[in-house]
């Protein structure tokens, strides 16, 4: 990821330190959410490579997704009823955050970009969290997670599912 443009991540997502900490919440100050948000990019880039994509609408970001090994994030704790794969790099984030962009076909163009991405390094599967109810509710919002239709459409299968999230796998084959 390239670090000064940082700036330029969609306003939610430079805020949001969901999986990078357990101690996020919406109480946390912006400031330490954005600073949390950054050193985990700095340390993640250092030892796993590129971890996220900006994608871009007219100049202007449109989305974002933010991935890597399971072990980078720590709210992965709270899920002892979700078990990741070993050989799977986790997909924690994938989001347009304006409503009127969703369904044009900006979520698939990242998704693609991410594949493309990790299949250049060699890395053989995806996982990630999906969202089995239509619409975010209080307890799914829909920054936390994308709908299960998406991923079902980009090749995912679900392994497993609990209340409202299910986890998805694509095979990068």
């Amino acid at each position: 990821m390239d670090l000064p443009s940082f700036r330029l991540f969609p306003y939610s997502c430079r805020y949001c330190a969901f999986w990078e900490t357990v101690d996020f919440d919406d109480k946390t100050p912006r400031e330490h959410a954005e600073e949390t948000k950054r050193e985990w990019f700095t340390k993640v880039a250092k030892h796993f490579g590129n971890c996220g994509f900006i994608a871009y609408l007219d100049g202007k970001p449109m989305g974002f997704a933010q991935y890597a090994p399971a072990k980078y994030f720590q709210s992965f704790t709270k899920y002892d009823d979700l078990v990741l794969s070993g050989d799977a790099i986790f997909l924690v984030c994938l989001y347009i955050p304006k409503r009127e962009q969703w369904r044009k076909g900006i979520g698939t163009q990242i998704f693609q970009r991410v594949s493309s991405d990790l299949k250049s390094r060699g890395y053989k599967a995806i996982e990630a969290f999906a969202r089995t109810v239509d619409a975010p509710s209080d307890n799914i919002p829909d920054w936390y997670t994308g709908p299960l239709e998406f991923f079902i459409k980009m090749g995912f299968k679900v392994l497993n599912q609990h209340n409202q999230v299910a986890l998805v796998r694509k095979e990068l084959i």
